[in-house]
């Protein structure tokens, strides 16, 4: 796969590696790409998609939040609001870089609801959010007291800052796609935010499917509907 080329930036104190992948001509949006808690931008699920995303003429860009692959910092210290920070400035990067393009904000799992909240700050054309947990909650004690990691306590204590919902309550051009048979955030959590969000909106559930989206089928759905949801708000050439 094209691994794209490499584009770090700063975000605080640090300065967080990302990879770059550009399209052949003049990129029509750019899509930022927040991973998962303990994923990375090493992702083989998001390095596919930012390849798929430039091959349609989009600028994607894919990178480590502190803590994760390759950039500095502490993982058990991230938050929702360190994402969030994290994510709005890899959105100010790119718009140094290039200034013309509307932005898309793309996240995975745990990376979902950071565009979410970003997406509340600075609202981007659209946003695309997969397999994304909108009720903490029922993780706490996982995420709390795991038995083989450092513990996220600042994750913790920063969930109940954000009230979630009510961000989903006054946010339309969000699409969300979910595994029906997800072991990690229940399709039910998807079900409820479409509830809640804004028009326009779009929920695919994507039948068997597990929160990783682990068959390549099912990540060329998830691929193909995210295109197109994109292609809907994106201005005629």
């Amino acid at each position: 796969m094209n691994q794209g080329e490499e584009f770090n930036f700063a975000a605080g104190d640090l300065t967080l590696a990302g990879r770059l992948h550009r399209p052949s001509g003049t990129p029509r949006a750019l899509v930022i790409i927040s991973h998962g808690l303990e994923s990375s931008m090493a992702s083989s699920k998001l390095t596919r998609l930012a390849q798929v995303l430039a091959e349609a003429g989009l600028m994607a860009f894919r990178f480590d939040h502190s803590g994760c692959g390759v950039s500095p910092g502490e993982l058990s210290r991230t938050s929702l609001t360190v994402r969030r920070d994290e994510l709005l400035a890899a959105a100010a990067a790119l718009r140094s870089l290039e200034p013309g393009p509307p932005q898309v904000y793309m996240g995975s799992s745990f990376g979902g609801t950071t565009a979410l909240l970003a997406a509340d700050l600075e609202p981007p054309l659209c946003s695309l959010h997969w397999s994304t947990p909108w009720d903490f909650e029922p993780l706490f004690n996982t995420i709390a007291n795991p038995p083989e990691r450092p513990p996220f306590r600042d994750l913790v204590r920063d969930v109940p800052r954000h009230d979630v919902e009510a961000v989903l309550a006054r946010t339309g051009r969000a699409c969300l796609v979910h595994g029906e048979q997800d072991e990690v955030v229940p399709v039910g959590q998807s079900i409820r935010a479409l509830e809640l969000l804004r028009e326009p909106k779009e929920l695919l559930v994507l039948p068997g499917a597990d929160h990783r989206l682990s068959e390549l089928a099912d990540q060329e759905k998830a691929m193909q509907a995210s295109l197109d949801w994109i292609e809907r708000f994106l201005p005629e050439a």
